[in-house]
């Protein structure tokens, strides 16, 4: 475990604030889901299918620019300030987008909805950390994962039905409204946190600090390998389901069957890693489950929509349990004081998501879209070593 700096404030849980923050994540996930899988049907509708990867590519360059830099700015300006320009800044861009069709000025406000939207996740991680505590972290995450994809699970169907009737601009209008209930909610329920001041790290030295704990940078491997997976499936698993013939409404419910594992599953999970296994053997089998399915996915020529729901459920099943169990694992190797160390953790996203809009513009160039499901299953086996070498977290039965 990473040793906690002395100047670090004590953990303390506060019950109230991890229930507040789990409920502005079920908003927030809500808003998520709700354009998250018919986004790249956006950027197809202006580029065409081989250069959507682009527009992420450069999405995520700039969000990994910001997280780099994320530590001095939470500190600087204050996590709920951070959080409510943020918000700000999504609701500017959900009302400029509310206004047009799908264009090229659309896709650039959008390039900055994409770098509000990841960065909010990450400054509540960081408001999360402050109200918990490493004993019940696993019920924590739990928890709050679980809440968070309440709002994912009811996303999908509502989203396609409203892009089916009213197009883009009744989906931005959606988003508008939900973002404003988010900075309301947050600054009432907020007032009056403060940031701790902490001395200001360089990102190369956060680096070196994760390079030299083993079970930090073996955590990242693995959750760079679940942000790779959520790329691929979220740009390309509407593109592959379009191309067999499914309609959106179809697809709506598709993924809504697909996203049952991530409310059923986490919660008890997260109890599960605090008191009896902890993370370890949980994360090898999940790891095996999420490679094998997403394999299956990329060599299926199926148009059954039974079949689908089923083996997408598979899919997220390996994911959703890698989510809980990464996010448990790696919050009792830290202190409420380690933004930093929190940046760089969930610089996955943005790393996976560069290379995965990069190597799928290579891939496409030369292949289908099924072998980017190939690669992200190998990948997704290979990370089982990363499991298995970790240092098992000790559980409450263990202690």
């Amino acid at each position: 475990m990473l040793e906690k700096n002395k100047n670090q404030p004590k953990e303390a849980f506060d019950r109230g604030k991890v229930r507040l923050i789990s409920f502005l994540s079920f908003i927030l996930g809500f808003l998520d889901a709700f354009l998250l899988y018919i986004l790249s049907s956006y950027f197809v509708g202006i580029s065409g299918q081989e250069l959507v990867g682009g527009f992420y590519f450069v999405a995520f360059v700039l969000v990994l620019f910001f997280l780099m830099r994320l530590q001095p700015i939470v500190h600087g300006l204050g996590s709920v300030r951070f959080f409510s320009l943020l918000i700000t800044g999504l609701i500017a861009c959900s009302f400029f987008l509310s206004l047009s069709d799908p264009s090229w000025i659309g896709a650039v406000v959008l390039l900055g909805y994409l770098v509000c939207g990841n960065l909010v996740w990450s400054v509540l991680d960081v408001l999360l950390e402050d109200f918990s505590t490493d004993q019940v972290s696993g019920r924590v995450r739990g928890f709050y994962l679980t809440i968070l994809n309440l709002g994912l699970l009811l996303a999908p169907i509502l989203s396609t039905k409203t892009l089916a009737a009213a197009g883009y601009p009744g989906v931005f209008t959606t988003l508008a409204v939900g973002y404003a209930l988010v900075l309301i909610i947050g600054l009432v329920g907020l007032r009056g946190h403060r940031t701790l001041p902490m001395p200001r790290i360089a990102f190369l030295e956060t680096l070196r600090k994760v390079v030299r704990e083993k079970n930090l940078l073996l955590i990242y491997v693995i959750s760079w390998t679940l942000e790779f997976f959520y790329v691929v499936m979220i740009i390309y698993a509407p593109i592959l389901l379009l191309s067999r013939g499914f309609s959106w409404e179809t697809i709506g419910f598709i993924f809504t069957i697909m996203l049952i594992p991530f409310v059923l599953l986490q919660y008890p999970l997260g109890i599960l890693a605090d008191k009896k296994w902890g993370e370890k053997e949980l994360l090898f089998i999940a790891l095996v489950i999420m490679g094998l399915s997403t394999t299956i996915v990329g060599f299926t020529r199926s148009t059954e929509v039974v079949f689908w729901a089923g083996l997408l459920f598979l899919t997220r099943l390996g994911a959703a349990a890698i989510e809980v169990l990464r996010d448990s694992y790696f919050y009792k190797q830290i202190g409420p004081g380690d933004t930093d160390i929190v940046a760089f953790f969930r610089t996955a996203r943005p790393t996976a998501n560069i290379f995965g809009a990069g190597i799928s513009i290579f891939f496409l160039s030369l292949f289908s879209v099924s072998s980017l499901f190939y690669l992200v299953g190998a990948i997704a086996l290979a990370s089982c070593v990363a499991a298995l070498l970790l240092d098992d977290s000790k559980s409450e039965v263990e202690s």
